[in-house]
């Protein structure tokens, strides 16, 4: 079956309904705030933080990637596992490094906001402990702390949290940038692949993460790009056959966490659009992430040019 039919069968059904429950959806979906600005602190828990940029920090690729033959081979040409450590290692070296700050946006345990021409994270209420809606799906009551998904690794430590967050995806680091690699798809010009798998790994069984890259080229070289065809990867990474290999067409939908809230919330929904939306929703919180970071880091940029 050809990448276009592959992405046909699922991804228009998916888009057109998606935008109507967009709004509805995500029980964790990050919070709003009636001013958005480092003065509104709700909580006294609540830490409002000037987010420190990297000296170098990563830069969006100028074109969105296609996986041509010619991007594909420069990419498998280019691609060094020890540079590429060296360059996206930074992302989680903090709790509110990069990485990091685009994982607790998707999770909704961040808020990201600029003002003043300096980037502000606020941890939310979420933070300090909420029970993961994924797990209530099997009968689970687990409560996370810290910036991602801990799984109550931590018992309620938000030092330990976020020990074991930044651990966690640091771990990892090296299969996903040599998964990306493999698929074709060069980690050190893609910061949004990057981030997404980091995420995807957070949020599910590493298996997922890991066809993610092969997802990701199917969707672009079915034109699919931008939040879209990281939304349509991350969903079909969930499609996975008897021998957990990626099958968008006959494969079994493994999302069972995010299929039971959509139950639990009794949505007339196809599987697909149950996970579609969500992933969607995390991968333009994590787009709006990295661009707040780097209109910030081009602004810096300018006034130290200027000065000079």
């Amino acid at each position: 079956m050809s990448e276009w039919a592959w992405l046909s069968r699922v991804a228009l059904v998916g888009v057109a309904g998606t935008v109507a429950i967009a709004i509805k959806f995500s029980p964790l979906l990050p919070e709003k705030s009636s001013n958005d600005s480092a003065k509104n602190i709700n909580s006294p828990q609540t830490k409002v933080l000037p987010v420190k940029l990297l000296e170098t920090p990563p830069q969006l690729p100028q074109a969105q990637p296609t996986n041509s033959p010619t991007q594909t081979a420069k990419a498998t040409s280019e691609f060094n596992l020890d540079r590429s450590l060296e360059v996206h290692s930074p992302l989680f070296a903090t709790p509110i490094s990069l990485g990091m700050l685009a994982i607790g946006v998707a999770e909704g345990n961040y808020r990201l906001f600029i003002e003043d021409n300096t980037l502000y994270v606020e941890q939310t209420k979420h933070y300090f402990g909420h029970t993961d809606p994924g797990n209530l799906s099997w009968g689970d009551v687990v409560t996370n702390y810290g910036p991602c998904s801990d799984q109550g690794r931590s018992r309620g430590n938000i030092s330990q949290a976020e020990a074991i967050c930044l651990q966690r995806s640091r771990s990892q680091l090296a299969t996903h940038l040599t998964d990306l690699h493999q698929a074709g798809i060069n980690p050190d010009l893609d910061l949004e692949a990057v981030i997404n798998v980091a995420d995807l790994y957070n949020q599910a069984s590493p298996i997922h993460s890991r066809r993610f890259p092969e997802a990701l080229a199917i969707a672009r070289g079915g034109g699919l790009t931008g939040v879209k065809a990281i939304a349509w990867a991350r969903t079909a990474s969930f499609y996975l056959n008897a021998n957990n290999e990626l099958d968008v067409e006959n494969g079994s939908n493994h999302a069972t966490g995010l299929l039971g809230v959509c139950i639990r919330e009794n949505l007339v929904i196809t599987e697909w659009n149950c996970v579609y939306r969500d992933q969607l929703r995390r991968a333009e919180a994590i787009a709006s992430v990295i661009n707040k970071y780097i209109q910030i880091a081009k602004q810096q940029k300018n006034q130290v040019t200027s000065s000079d």
